[in-house]
Parts: C-alpha cells; structure tokens; sequence
C-alpha cells in the first residue's frame, strides 16, 4: 500500500471529527456537531428518535440505487472535555492521538469510529448520489442498526462500513456469516481493489452495524479498515495515511460498483466453536474456523453495560504500555486540537453542547 497524503483541509476535519468525545448514551455532542454540519452543507437528513442520522444525497440523474456508507457515533472512551489531539510524526506516517490537556496523558482517541465518521462525511461531500447511516451505541450491542429506518434502506444497493482496525483488515465474516460471497458479482468488483489498497487481512469479527443490516435488508456488505490503532484503549492512535487509504479505497469501488443493487446469498460458514459472543471472563473472543491475528487488548467485544468496569481497568492499565509516553515528549506537540478550539473559533461556547442525548 503506498502511503497516501492527505491535505490540510481534510486532515483538520479529521482532527476536528476526533477531538469531539463521544461515548455509548452520551453522543449529544457527535449528534449536534454532524446536525450542525449537514444543515451547513444543505444536506437532507433525518434523525430518528434514538439519534441515528440518516442521509440522502441525489444531485445526479435519477438513481433505482445508492450506496450507502456507514459509521457509529459513539466509542467506548467515558466523555473527557479535556480531550485533545495531537499530531505526530513517525516512520514517515504522520499519527493523530489523544491526550488530556491538563494532565497530558493518553486519553481515548475514539478513532473507532470516529474515522469512520469523518470518512463517511468525505465520501458525502465528493459522490454525486449516495447515503450515509451514522447509528449510535454500536459498542452496546448496535442499538442504533438493529432499529435501522427500513424507508431509508428500500432504495440502498450495498453497503459499506469503515470500522475495521489497522489500516490492512477487513471483515470477511459477522457473527459467523459472509458479508458477500466472493464468488459472485460484487465479490469480483470489489476482491482485487481492496488488495490492491492493501487489505490483506480479511477477518472473521464479532459483529458491527452491518451485520444487522445486511440480514434484514439482504445487501452485499463491506466492512473496511479505518485506520485506527490500539482501539478500545488510552493508547489509541490513528494513521492519517491509512485513513486517506481508505477514502480512496471507497471512491474506486463506487466506481465499479455504481448504483446497482447487489443481493447478498446466505453463504453458511462452518464454525468449531461459536460461545459467549460478547465479552466474558474466560473467552474474549468469537472462535471461528481460523484463527483471528487480534490481540486481546485489540479485541473488539466490549460491546455489553455490564463490561464498563472491565473497560475501565483496562484502560487503567493501558496507562502502563506506554507505547506513546516512550516515542514522544508530551509536551512537544506543537498546538493541538480539541473541541474547545474549533467552538470557540466558531464564537460558540462549550456550554451550548448538551452532555448526553435523551433518548
């Protein structure tokens, strides 16, 4: 995969997107700051009585089909309004991390998923026709997907998510079921463009939005990596270049795939063992036919309420990999990004924001 640049109007959107802190029920402050953001593009939306936003976007033709992009709202990093992101340079990849501007230590960047939000606002403003899906509390069980509007998805072709770790894996299954065979017509668009952006690493993951709608709605689904790193932990960081990647990655596929609907067979996929999906004390992850190369602190199933003071401790210990602390100096930043500047810039102040959205 090449490394691609990103340029600077894009990279402090990015920036913008990940200082905003979001947690599962508490994602007031992501809610009012995409509704903000449509209404100044003069895109139409709608929000349902969740929070979910749904997005239409048709300025050319009269399409039977669209694509739609997804991504989910909330992360599992507890709400810190002193979150700020940094940027750094390393190994020629310029890397986005979070840390709290008091104390100047890691705080959750939230790039899972909020890349996949700033990613879905991109392909949002370049596609002519297209939808976007951002759903809230995925990291919960995907509260938001499985009460999906079905108006919004009749006229949905495929789908595609970007909430997938690293910058090389995607989700080959969900739950122990095939997003798209491979086989068919979608599987031979889409197949040799996503190793040619270097997704190597096709996955069998536990579960994100599109699980539940690729089986209620019946569509060919992709879940793509978004260039987040060390999810689910203080240490979490983001590849500016991976998520670039994954921006082109999406503009070549809508171009081979168009606006055509593309049915998803049920494919049944033989699983050694399939027990206690969500996160428990002695099985951390879904045991499928092949084995996963997730580590355990990348493992993304912290998905029930009753797993928060699990979260917390991990996160307590995250404190103690130090990943960051031992590369750079903390205080050697030059600026950085929090919600507070961009509101501020905007003559608003951070008291406008709600704390949680009452649902």
């Amino acid at each position: 995969m090449n490394q691609k640049q990103m340029e600077n109007k894009k990279l402090n959107r990015l920036k913008e997107v990940l200082s905003i802190p979001t947690h599962s029920r508490s994602e007031g402050l992501m809610i009012e700051y995409l509704e903000r953001t449509l209404t100044e593009k003069g895109y139409s939306y709608k929000k349902d009585s969740l929070g979910s936003i749904y997005v239409t976007k048709v300025t050319k033709g009269n399409p039977t089909h669209l694509p739609c992009f997804v991504a989910h709202t909330d992360t599992v990093h507890h709400i810190n309004h002193n979150l700020m992101v940094v940027q750094l340079e390393e190994d020629d990849k310029t890397i986005l991390t979070g840390i709290d501007s008091e104390t100047l230590k890691p705080s959750g960047i939230g790039g899972d998923d909020k890349c996949g939000v700033f990613l879905c606002l991109e392909m949002l403003d370049k596609l002519d026709n297209v939808k976007v899906a951002l759903f809230v509390s995925e990291e919960i069980g995907c509260i938001g997907s499985h009460q999906a509007d079905t108006e919004f998805f009749k006229n949905v072709g495929y789908a595609i998510q970007y909430d997938s770790p690293k910058g090389n894996s995607m989700s080959l299954t969900l739950m122990g079921k095939k997003l798209f065979n491979e086989k068919s017509d979608f599987g031979g668009k889409v197949s040799n463009l996503i190793v040619e952006h270097g997704i190597t690493s096709w996955e069998r993951h536990p579960y994100t939005d599109i699980w539940p709608l690729m089986e209620k709605f019946n569509f060919s689904c992709l879940n793509l990596a978004a260039g987040y790193h060390r999810y689910h932990t203080h240490n979490e960081y983001v590849v500016v270049e991976e998520v670039q990647n994954a921006f082109e990655l999406g503009l070549r596929l809508h171009e081979n795939l168009g606006e055509s609907f593309y049915e998803r067979k049920e494919e049944e996929v033989k699983v050694n063992r399939l027990s206690n999906l969500f996160y428990g004390d002695n099985n951390k992850t879904l045991i499928l036919e092949a084995e996963d190369d997730y580590s355990e602190e990348e493992d993304d199933t912290f998905e029930s309420n009753e797993d928060e003071e699990s979260m917390d401790e991990l996160n307590k210990d995250s404190y103690k990999i130090g990943e960051f602390e031992d590369l750079w100096d903390y205080e050697d930043f030059n600026g950085g990004y929090s919600i507070k500047n961009y509101s501020e810039s905007n003559g608003e102040s951070n008291n406008d924001y709600c704390d949680s959205y009452d649902w």
